[in-house]
């Protein structure tokens, strides 16, 4: 009966010691947003929203005087690394959150070769760094390229 009693006055010593963690919700135009959960600690995160799309690759290998075609791989989209740093004198969190968003100009179609066609894809990448601080229980919007939000909020 004693160690009830003990381990309720213990009870909330250890779930203040529970380890905080970094929620992450990210959305894009009327996509359903997605949400994901990170321990803050010294790690870093990745965060890889990338869609991955097939094209043609054929070339003519110069040893061999062969036609060569691939199916090859883009990705485009949202590539995030979120990463907790020491927290600030004032009790807030600051997370440097560090990425890229990457669209598709265009695929044009090259050389013909006997295999199939060559296929050129056209992207761009727009690359993008901050550090946001993020005060506990509260919410922290990043708006990313117009297209992306990024709601950080510890808890």
């Amino acid at each position: 009966m004693r160690w009830i009693g003990f381990m309720l006055c213990l009870f909330p010593l250890v779930t203040h010691a529970a380890a905080t963690e970094l929620q992450v919700t990210v959305a894009s135009g009327s996509e359903e947003p997605q949400a994901f959960k990170y321990p803050i600690d010294s790690g870093k995160y990745e965060l890889d929203l990338r869609g991955s799309h097939r094209y043609q690759a054929a070339f003519k290998d110069t040893a061999t005087k062969r036609d060569v075609c691939r199916e090859a791989e883009y990705k485009t989209g949202l590539l995030l690394t979120l990463r907790p740093l020491p927290k600030a004198a004032d009790g807030s969190q600051p997370i440097e959150v560090i990425g890229q968003v990457s669209t598709l100009e265009g695929v044009t179609e090259g050389q013909r070769l006997s295999c199939g066609s060559h296929q050129v894809v056209n992207m761009s990448n727009k690359a993008f760094s901050d550090t946001v601080q993020v005060e506990a229980k509260r919410s922290k919007v990043v708006v990313i390229d117009g297209k992306y939000t990024v709601i950080l909020k510890v808890m």
